[in-house]
């Protein structure tokens, strides 16, 4: 059951994403259409116009706007007004549809106005009409998931059939997604070849000779121009050239020549118009849609892994290792659950603040509520999951995080929005400290290095997945679906959590959680005084944990929002940053080990997060929107590599430089990520008011150079480092 829950759940995932991708170039292709038909009206009604016939006056404005009509059956309303006088009306007007206004114009000034309206209710049953049949494909699929399933004994299987039926799945959907802008594209061409025998229309009916009619290519060659995915238009008249207009690119022009992309489209019984894609555009719109896809595949890759693992693992598997295999899917989920909201949150909270008067810079502050409410609440879990039992913390915590994101879904206003993002981080502390409870109860030292993994993995993994995903589908779902779906992600992995065992604790300790609160405060203010203590969290720690959260989850989905990109190419921009750190976490153990000291992956972590910085301020100036996703997504992968050269060794740095006091290890690390958690709350606020007060590329700069002048200080003030480590 868990297996086949699983496999549904992707296909319909899959299909979810595909039926998304399709809608948004359909309607777009949809839209370009009507819009090629409205500009033909357009220059045909002005070109009267401006000859001094008044709009009122103009004889056969119907002959003239019925072929909008006529391009598409989104087309339910068509209006035109002089003023506030109609002249001519179809259809209805709706106000929740796409209504598209397009002024006109004579020599002097604006006479009136064009109203095109688009349904995109008929669009989406057009779209939906091709995707029906899937979901018998789906049945198709879980059937032989089922039956392979239940002809083989070895449970390797469920890993081998999984991957079967979602390699089908994927590859049905893209090449439906390809057939849907196939057919966009030839009925654009349609309407292209319909305006451009309009324009011509005395030449290809009449007998006129058309070398007594000037100007015909310098047309078609501002109309392929004002639509730039065309490489070639050609107009004939009994087989004969009448003009023609083309791309002057070899390239270009050598792979039109296959004809997989040229359109002969008949609009009279005396001439055709042939139209020509320019294959690079077609490519580009169909790579987007393959790379979305392959996207997808890897991020439900990571969610699926964990959980055919428990379907997959030896079935003599002992108590402890079943134990942490089913914390690694819980986690992950609860991961995902937040980070599904990573590509659209800081834009949503620009808008809310813009929306109550306080400017898009108030943002980072509703921004760190989340992280404000992580923070206080670790210290507060750690008792609790002493004195109660665990798997009620971590449900709770659970359903903490899932009532946040729930609490943004129904958007009740600016107090709504900030409780949400207090008690998300709240909730997610709770998970987080219970999961580490049963890693550290159902660990050993034969299982001490995987179950050590276990979070690094989880946490990285869910942020991948939920950021890929999450883009993915909020074109479709919009923000506050996306909120919905995180809720019940969250509500299903509490349910989900009933598998792990009852963890009671087997003595409760003395003392309240306030005691054990201001015990933390003792522990802080006697470590703060210690210059190897605070020198690692003030040049290391706080900065590394202020740049998560201030750059990569705030400052960069913010800054390309502002530029127009999608949420797609947002998503797969954080997910660059949280692969990278999922490798390297990985490998720098090892590495650290082998060399013998943790200051110097710290300190080149500190000096590579600079030079990301410096790439970031570059990004943020690049003029077209590829570059600077291009860009950034390296500014990114450094910024990752940097992150996972520092996020493990630097406890262990710590906690050594630390041998010669009289502390416990346990209370140096304790306190240590206690502390360092002020960099998650401060980042977003400092980085929100750098942007505001310097501008994105001065305030990438100025955090470049922070960076790189504590790498300096780091190196030259942290000299013993080396000699503790080998001892």
């Amino acid at each position: 059951m868990l297996g086949l829950t699983v496999v549904t759940l992707s296909l319909l995932l899959v299909f979810v994403v595909g039926y998304g991708q399709a809608l948004k170039s359909y309607r777009q292709l949809t839209t370009e259409t009507v819009m090629a038909q409205t500009e033909a009206a357009r220059l045909g009604i002005e070109q009267v116009l401006n000859s001094g016939v008044p709009l009122e006056d103009i004889a056969g404005l119907s002959q003239v706007l019925q072929p909008i009509v006529e391009s598409d059956v989104s087309v339910t309303g068509l209006r035109l007004l002089s003023g506030q006088k109609q002249l001519y009306l179809f259809g209805e007007a709706l106000e929740d549809d796409n209504r598209i206004s397009i002024p006109l114009r004579n020599k002097f000034t604006r006479v009136g106005t064009l109203q095109v309206v688009l349904s995109d209710q008929v669009v989406e049953a057009t779209v939906t009409k091709s995707f029906q049949p899937f979901i018998w494909l789906i049945v198709i699929l879980l059937a032989v998931f089922i039956g392979s399933v239940l002809k083989s004994t070895q449970r390797t299987v469920y890993l081998t059939s999984f991957t079967m039926v979602f390699l089908a799945m994927s590859v049905s959907v893209m090449i439906l997604v390809g057939s849907l802008y196939r057919d966009g594209l030839q009925s654009k061409a349609v309407s292209l070849a319909d305006v451009v025998s309009q324009r011509l229309s005395p030449i290809l009916i009449h007998n006129v000779d058309q070398g007594l009619v000037v100007g015909i290519e310098s047309m078609l060659d501002n109309f392929r121009q004002t639509n730039p995915e065309l490489s070639k238009i050609a107009v004939f008249k009994n087989t004969s050239l009448v003009a023609s207009s083309q791309q002057g690119e070899g390239m270009v022009q050598a792979l039109s020549d296959t004809g997989m992309l040229d359109y002969v489209i008949g609009t009279s019984s005396f001439g055709e118009v042939r139209l020509s894609y320019k294959v690079q555009i077609v490519l580009a719109q169909l790579s987007r849609t393959l790379k979305n896809f392959a996207v997808l595949f890897f991020a439900c890759g990571l969610v699926c892994f964990v959980f055919i693992r428990l379907l997959s693992g030896e079935v003599n598997q002992s108590r402890n290792d079943l134990v942490l295999e089913r914390i690694k899917p819980l986690f992950l989920g609860a991961v995902l659950m937040e980070s599904l909201m990573a590509p659209i949150m800081p834009q949503y909270m620009a808008s809310v603040a813009d929306s109550v008067g306080l400017g898009a810079s108030a943002s980072s502050l509703f921004f760190t509520l989340y992280f404000l409410g992580f923070a206080l609440t670790l210290l507060p879990a750690a008792k609790l999951i002493e004195m109660y039992d665990i798997r009620r913390v971590l449900v709770f915590g659970i359903l903490l995080s899932s009532i946040g994101c729930g609490l943004l879904s129904i958007d009740l206003g600016l107090g709504a929005i900030l409780i949400a993002r207090l008690v998300s981080g709240m909730g997610q502390a709770l998970i987080f400290i219970s999961v580490q409870g049963y890693i550290l109860r159902f660990s050993n030292k034969d299982n001490k290095t995987q179950a050590a993994g276990i979070i690094v993995f989880c946490f990285n993994a869910g942020f991948i997945a939920g950021a890929a995903i999450g883009a993915l589908l909020a074109d479709y779902l919009g923000d506050q679906g996306t909120f919905t779906l995180a809720a019940c992600i969250g509500v299903i992995m509490s349910l989900f959590s009933l598998v792990l065992p009852s963890m009671k604790a087997q003595q409760k300790r003395q003392g309240s959680i306030m005691g054990n609160v201001s015990a933390m405060m003792a522990d802080s203010w006697r470590l703060i005084k210690i210059p190897a203590f605070v020198r690692t969290m003030l040049l290391v720690g706080i900065p590394t944990k202020a740049a998560l959260t201030g750059i990569v989850s705030f400052a960069v989905p913010l800054l390309l929002a502002e530029r127009g990109v999608s949420k797609e190419s947002i998503g797969q921009v954080l997910m660059s940053y949280a692969a990278i750190v999922l490798l390297v976490s990985h490998k720098v153990g090892p590495w650290v080990d082998k060399l013998g000291s943790s200051k110097k992956a710290l300190s080149l972590g500190n000096l590579i997060a600079g030079f990301a910085l410096i790439l970031l301020a570059i990004a943020v100036i690049m003029p077209q929107d590829w570059q600077i996703i291009v860009v950034m997504t390296l500014a990114m992968m450094m910024m990752g590599f940097s992150h996972g050269l520092i996020n493990a060794p630097v406890v262990t740095h710590v906690v050594v430089n630390m041998a010669e006091s009289k502390e416990p290890d346990s209370v140096i690390a304790a306190t240590y990520r206690f502390l360092e958690r002020f960099g998650h709350v401060s980042g977003s606020i400092i980085v929100g008011q750098m942007l505001m007060w310097f501008g994105a590329e001065q305030a990438m700069l100025a955090l470049a150079a922070f960076f790189i002048v504590a790498c300096i200080l780091f190196v030259v003030f942290d000299r013993h480092t080396t000699k503790a480590v080998l001892s």
